[in-house]
């Protein structure tokens, strides 16, 4: 089976090709008083953002954020410096460690008809988050407009998002493969924020830069067919749950899904939100049970949020000869693959164990290459790999 392509299929392009696509795509996302760099700023703060990606210095793996910040205005948390430099990949390495994350990035404008860097501007504090190009690894470049994820560069491969650009929702996906998530979604989301839940403890695991793998099954079910549990869990199992429950308790369902995003360390828009300890405590459940999957194997879950046992190992056996449906979340596109199509063991061993399971099953693989992609077999026995989501891109 074979959907029609959209523009995000798969394309090896240069920087200027993603720069130009770039300018098109934001143009429809403009908001007066938040500037966006012309056609050639924008071209050029591609490359050299890009050639400073490739940079290593002492040792460390060079990672920044520029802010496209042409005046100091709406900027109450800047240090500027008395002399800009020239925005060079040489300049930008330099001033790499004083970045961090989200939260500081180095602001560049022209001035004096080149590129400088001026200032180091603190997001949560700007009153607009700022156009901004984040060196994620090298040659992998994200841009963000107004504190959202809008572009992804990745050696070549060239992903947009939102507009005529939609991406897959794994969390949508996730909530229709068990029948309790597709019962309790969300009404406007159409996402169970269980679902919702899960995908964030995955995206939270990606960011720790290591692989992992995490399993789900329906709750009603004892025990997950072919794997050896090395860490089962007794006291504590319902930490993750209970939490949970803590923060929707007395929240009207159609604003819990707000209340549970207040739970993250910042919002979209760069801000630190207030949060109070019942909010506080669950984001410590999902950053402590993300560090779980950093242990060899996998993590196992249920749909009640309950912690079945950690460093899970997925047997090796007898599997059924069955082929898998195998979605591109970008394109749309979705073509036909058996086990031989994976290198590695986490993507095999998350597909053999969702196909073993009598009913249905989940497992999120993440890589360390930067990798998210989402296995998982509903009550009519259909097999699906979802992925991969490049560097999270689109992943919510």
């Amino acid at each position: 089976m074979l959907s029609s392509a959209r523009v995000n299929q798969e394309h090896l392009g240069s920087l200027a090709e993603f720069a130009a696509r770039l300018v098109a795509h934001l143009a429809g996302f403009a908001e007066p008083g938040l500037p966006l760099p012309d056609e050639g700023d924008l071209a050029a703060l591609v490359e050299v953002a890009f050639f400073a990606s490739l940079h290593e210095e002492e040792a460390r793996r060079t990672s920044f954020n520029i802010a496209w910040q042409p005046a100091a205005h709406d900027c109450r948390a800047v240090v500027a410096m008395s002399r800009p430099v020239r925005a060079t990949p040489k300049n930008l390495v330099k001033l790499a460690p004083a970045t961090r994350l989200d939260a500081t990035s180095i602001a560049v404008r022209r001035e004096a008809g080149e590129l400088v860097a001026w200032a180091l501007l603190e997001r949560n504090a700007a009153a607009e988050p700022p156009f901004t190009i984040r060196a994620l690894a090298a040659g992998v470049l994200r841009v963000d407009y107004a504190g959202i994820p809008r572009a992804l560069f990745a050696r070549g491969e060239m992903f947009l998002l939102g507009g005529h650009e939609p991406v897959t929702s794994p969390s949508r996906t996730l909530t229709a493969t068990f029948a309790p998530w597709s019962a309790g979604a969300d009404p406007n989301a159409g996402v169970d924020l269980r679902a919702a839940m899960v995908t964030h403890i995955a995206s939270r695991a990606l960011e720790h830069g290591h692989g992992g793998m995490i399993l789900v099954i329906p709750a009603t079910v004892a025990e997950p067919v072919g794997v050896r549990v090395h860490y089962p869990v007794g006291d504590g199992a319902d930490l993750l749950a209970r939490r949970y429950q803590e923060v929707i308790h007395g929240v009207a369902v159609g604003d819990r899904l707000i209340r549970l995003q207040a739970t993250r360390l910042r919002g979209v828009d760069g801000r630190m939100s207030v949060r109070d300890e019942a909010q506080i405590a669950l984001s410590e459940a999902i950053e402590f049970v993300a560090r779980l999957t950093a242990v060899d194997n996998a993590v196992l879950l249920d749909t009640d949020l309950r912690l079945r046992g950690f460093g899970v190992q997925v047997l090796e056996g007898d599997t059924p000869d069955m082929e898998f449906e195998h979605a591109d979340p970008y394109s749309g596109d979705v073509h036909t693959d058996d086990l031989t199509t994976f290198k590695g063991t986490r993507h095999p061993a998350g597909v053999m164990f969702c196909i073993r399971q009598a009913g249905e099953a989940a497992a999120i693989i993440a890589s360390q290459d930067g990798r998210l992609s989402l296995a998982s077999k509903d009550a009519r026995g259909v097999v699906r790999v979802l992925g991969s989501y490049e560097r999270a891109f689109g992943w919510r």
